[in-house]
């Protein structure tokens, strides 16, 4: 694979990137990849093949994926009021879900009535430990400090939400009776193949020298 088109080391100096990992895929199947830089800046760990990155919001997508198979199972509803399935923490009750109930449609969509609160859902910082979904939710953590609630009419606005797609999780673990990662490893990863991906990386052995820094 060659990128003749691209000079990826000065586009990499340019935008601050250490490290990076290209792949192309055709007709669904990967054709060639490309790795460049380091795992970790003033390190000697390259980026290779078998270097894992942070997907970050790309979560949501695979969240999606499995919120859209739950419904064809049967386990959610994509327009009743979520707090019909909700167990462990339920969206609270004000003037803005008098007419219009939150639905698993209006999360997916970010159209919740739920805006973050401004600085919220930061990098995650692995000394101060991991918060449960219902401590984010309830604003008892360092990343979200402010207990989350409806702030619009749903359906009025759109505002793009980690705290929606957190109440997302605790629906599809609710229903499920297992943790995320565990639905995500059951109907994505394993049946995909997907070795060399996680979502919980905190019971796992896994070789620290191929996570990438940051």
């Amino acid at each position: 694979m060659k990128l003749n088109n691209i000079k990826i080391e000065e586009r990499m100096k340019y935008y601050n990137v250490n490290g990076l990992s290209i792949a192309l895929i055709e007709e669904g199947q990967i054709n060639g990849t490309e790795n460049y830089g380091l795992l970790e800046v003033k390190s000697d760990r390259k980026v290779s093949d078998a270097s894992i990155f942070s997907a970050c919001s790309i979560s949501k997508f695979l969240t999606g994926m499995i919120a859209i198979k739950l419904i064809e199972e049967g386990y959610l509803d994509l327009d009743e009021n979520v707090n019909e399935r909700l167990v462990t923490w339920k969206v609270p009750e004000n003037e803005y879900t008098t007419n219009k109930k939150v639905t698993l449609r209006n999360l997916l969509s970010h159209q919740s009535g739920i805006k973050d609160p401004e600085g919220s859902f930061s990098e995650l910082n692995s000394d101060i430990g991991l918060p449960s979904i219902v401590e984010l939710l309830e604003g008892e953590s360092h990343y979200c400090k402010v207990p989350i609630e409806v702030q619009f009419e749903p359906e009025s606005e759109f505002h793009y939400s980690d705290a929606g797609y957190c109440i997302i999780q605790q629906l599809i673990e609710d229903v499920t009776k297992k943790q995320f990662y565990q639905v995500v490893n059951e109907f994505i990863f394993m049946p995909l193949g997907m070795e060399s991906s996680y979502f919980n990386t905190t019971m796992l052995e896994i070789d620290k020298r191929e996570f990438s820094c940051g």
